[in-house]
């Protein structure tokens, strides 16, 4: 009798679940096309990683919480202009329809230059040898983390790191060797989706944004397939778009990048990837419980003895999780990573190393430690970036973070 109960009770929690969510369907048409359909179209939730892309009728299907309809949708194309409409009131069943045209204040942005973009970016791919740090370096820095599961903030990770890494070339090494934890501190664990993490410390690290992407657009070979264009200029750097729209993988790329007119050093990056509509699995391919909606990376630089490094990586995911019996999706889980480094040293590295804690893994989800209070209320990175104040709202249900963080849960 209390095994039915049991499993009873763990149905309906599931039932309820999914019952939080909502399927969010429209059309995008091309307004100066005779409103045909158009695909590949961003589509996303106003301040969430919730979106994905329009399939080649226009069309798209999100499943959201509830509480995001609250939120606007912003529906955008490359050269067209962005459009963003109050989903209030949205229905199940109900189907919106957006009209895209052509952006008047995109094409003014766009100079006409001497190299065309296609030439600006093959000058800053064979300059990265030459404008990229090649030394062995040790960056100091504050790493985040934080998880969202059906609308609401559910774990928080905060900590005070240095990695040490030998960048020999900018095409090789992994932008991870060894870490080291200065300082850290982690909320309670509300997350009720059964995820087992691993390192995401490291995972974020290791995937050097230049080496990374040495084998989609910062490969000259495939840069075509890319189809550069000037975003915009000024008098000191270019701005240019990657996007592949067509591709046999399970996922396509689209980035905007910062290119230092002097040296055609790439000084930033952005990139998203989205699922590949036109993607079939194999027959025996499996099916992954966790299915990604879409990724951002941001990555900026900072100068280094005249070379530039990675002084900042934010990346934002969000998944579908679904259930192992029916399919449908009862979990959406949006997580975001970020560091940002402030001190640099080139100088005695082994030394410096012998005498630290360096690992290659970081075990941030459940080393113990010793909240030192007053390590954090003088840490001024916490007010350079500040918490979204929603985090800390959503995790307070319960009680303060501070206490949280004195005690934490695994």
């Amino acid at each position: 009798m209390k095994f039915r109960l049991v499993v009873f009770l763990l149905v309906t929690v599931l039932y309820s679940s999914a019952q939080e969510n909502i399927l969010l369907r429209g059309l995008v048409y091309d307004k100066d096309a005779g409103n045909a359909p158009l695909g590949m179209a961003a589509v996303q939730i106003k301040n969430t990683q919730l979106g994905g892309l329009t399939d080649d009728n226009g069309f798209f299907e999100i499943p959201i919480p509830k509480l995001n309809l609250k939120d606007s949708l912003r529906v955008s194309y490359v050269g067209y202009a962005a459009q963003a409409l109050s989903i209030v009131g949205y229905q199940q069943g109900d189907t919106i329809k957006v009209y895209l045209s052509s952006s008047a204040e995109t094409k003014q942005e766009v100079v006409v230059v001497a190299m065309n973009a296609r030439g600006v970016l093959l000058k800053a791919i064979e300059n990265m040898r030459k404008n990229l740090l090649t030394d062995s370096l040790i960056s100091t820095g504050f790493y985040r983390q934080y998880h969202k599961e059906n609308g609401k903030y559910v774990r928080l990770i905060e900590a005070d790191v240095s990695v040490a890494f030998n960048c020999k070339s900018p095409y090789k090494y992994s932008f991870h060797e060894s870490v080291q934890t200065n300082q850290q501190r982690r909320s309670e664990n509300y997350e009720t989706n059964g995820d087992v993490h691993g390192d995401h410390l490291v995972d974020l690290l290791k995937e050097n944004p230049y080496s990374y992407n040495r084998n989609n657009f910062l490969d000259p070979k495939k840069i075509d397939y890319y189809s550069p264009k000037f975003v915009s200029e000024n008098e000191d750097e270019y701005v240019i778009s990657v996007q592949y729209k067509e591709s046999s993988s399970k996922n396509l790329e689209q980035a905007k990048l910062w290119i230092e007119k002097e040296s055609f050093a790439i000084i930033q990056m952005e990139i998203e990837k989205f699922p590949n509509p036109y993607y079939k699995r194999t027959r025996y391919e499996p099916v992954s419980r966790w299915q990604l909606v879409n990724e951002k990376d941001v990555i900026e630089t900072e100068k280094v003895n005249g070379k530039y490094v990675v002084s900042s990586i934010t990346r934002s995911y969000n998944h579908h999780v679904l259930n192992t019996q029916t399919g449908n999706v009862d979990f959406i889980v949006e997580e975001t990573f970020e560091i940002h480094f402030y001190k640099y040293n080139t100088e005695k590295i082994g030394e410096t190393m012998q005498k630290g804690k360096y690992w290659a893994m970081t075990n941030l989800y459940s080393e113990p430690y010793k909240y030192n209070a007053k390590f954090w209320d003088d840490y001024e990175s916490l007010d350079v970036h500040p918490l979204p104040e929603q985090v800390e709202k959503d995790l307070e249900h319960r009680k303060k973070l501070v206490e949280q963080f004195k005690a934490p849960g695994l």
